[in-house]
């Protein structure tokens, strides 16, 4: 077995240093306790991350057995990542350990860049999965077979060592472009979406300028006629945010927008924010519980006279939102709370809810469960007149409702072999093409 860590992914090699260093200080304590469960003589790995590339995975690592279940695991690799300010992403890897390794476990991250290629993306995430096994492989009997290569320091300080000064100060700029058209003898339909993403973020600021735009275009072709309809949501939104404490954070958010679906010819938002974390933000990956108040106005221009006779109005609002995310070895948890009021008049708000939770029960069984609620009183901005037939089928206009609700459940049961060492791709690519 050959780990090697290079200076183009200076987070696996730091990562190695780090777990080594570790071990080392538990080697002599474990040494002289009394071992109560049989050391494996090789590692049962479960792998718990949504977004890997686990054929790639199981073909680079064959030493370790790749289990489907935690319980039978002897480490459980829980891995989650968020968004950096430079448009890559960190990765932490906390490790569990479990059975004869129970008690130990630590944490590590893999920082990708904006630039990175899909190959190279996962290189880096292999390199910083082998790494951070070593402490639970050097207990094995796999021991006397492990070696691991550090590039040479001087490589440190080439081309991809991190700068002392960044010629950008942290800005990034992200455009984006995509479109579909679908074509048959008697319909077509055309979409379109595009914007840039600007951002800085560093540990004391987050500032994003984003423009957008979107185009939507459907024809039919029928015996008497043809129909044809289109939408355009057009905006620019913008937000700054200042890092008061491990807890605390105030910003503020400004946009403008324009919809044919809304009837909103244009609207201009200003509102101030603070928001507060009853978890440090370092551990966010993981836990957060937030809650976030904005309080502002609006200046509105219709399309359409709305219900209430309005072409144009200037509208105060505050919006609260609460949020509790947890992700652990033996599931996920995601709530919400969601609420807008306009202050001019208190009838006019919007009440949301919602709940995503996914819990492994026993060996093989976990169960999802999520829903929304969403009470609606705030429809201010309704043309008047009834919507006509075409508009409703092809939801290019916003109908009247009091409420908006959904409901996903399911569970999955795997029972069998446990392993999941063999890969084999043929065929992969082939899909259903029966059109019902």
């Amino acid at each position: 077995m050959h780990i090697i860590a290079r200076s183009s992914d200076r987070a696996a090699t730091t990562a190695c240093l780090v777990v080594l260093t570790w071990f080392g200080t538990l080697a002599h304590p474990a040494a002289s306790q009394q071992v109560e469960t049989e050391i494996p003589a090789r590692l049962a790995l479960f792998l718990d991350c949504g977004f890997c590339d686990e054929t790639f995975i199981r073909q680079e690592m064959p030493y370790v057995d790749h289990v489907r279940d935690r319980e039978v695991a002897d480490v459980h690799v829980l891995v989650t990542q968020v968004n950096t300010g430079s448009g890559g992403e960190a990765q932490t890897f906390d490790l569990i350990g479990l059975g004869a390794f129970e008690g130990m476990g630590f944490s590590t991250v893999y920082t990708t860049n904006a630039d990175a290629t899909e190959a190279e993306e996962r290189d880096g995430f292999l390199r910083t999965l082998e790494a951070a096994l070593v402490p639970y492989l050097l207990q094995t009997s796999m021991r006397d077979r492990l070696r691991v290569d550090v590039a040479p320091s001087e490589e440190e300080a080439g081309e991809n060592a991190s700068p002392e000064k960044d010629p950008w100060d942290y800005w990034t700029i992200e455009m984006y472009a995509d479109g579909s058209a679908d074509f048959e003898s008697q319909q077509r339909s055309f979409d379109t979406r595009y914007g840039v993403y600007i951002g800085r973020v560093t540990e004391d600021w987050k500032l994003q300028l984003r423009p957008f735009f979107n185009y939507n275009y459907d024809r039919f072709d029928r015996g008497n006629g043809t129909i044809e309809s289109s939408a355009r949501r057009d905006g620019f939104t913008s937000y700054a945010v200042r890092s008061l404490s491990p807890h605390w954070s105030v910003g503020g958010f400004g946009d403008v927008f324009t919809s044919t679906f809304a009837n909103v010819k244009w609207r201009y938002r200003l509102m101030p924010a603070i928001e507060w974390n009853l978890y440090p933000y370092r551990e966010a990956t993981r836990r957060q519980l937030t809650v976030a108040y904005r309080v502002g106005a609006s200046h509105i221009t219709y399309r359409d006279t709305t219900i209430y006779n309005e072409i144009e109005e200037l509208l105060p609002q505050h919006i609260l939102n609460a949020g509790y995310e947890v992700i652990q070895p033996w599931g996920v948890i995601e709530m919400g709370a969601n609420s807008s009021q306009y202050l001019h008049d208190l009838t006019r708000f919007s009440l949301q809810f919602d709940a995503e939770v996914e819990v492994r029960i026993t060996r093989g069984l976990s169960v999802e469960i999520g829903g929304s609620l969403e009470f609606i009183h705030d429809q201010i901005n309704l043309p008047k007149g009834d919507a006509d037939l075409q508009e409703v089928l092809l939801r290019r206009r916003e109908l009247e409702t009091n409420y908006e609700a959904g409901l996903s459940f399911g569970f999955r049961y795997r029972f069998g072999s446990i392993y999941n060492n063999v890969v084999n791709t043929r065929f992969g690519g082939i899909g259903n093409r029966d059109r019902f």
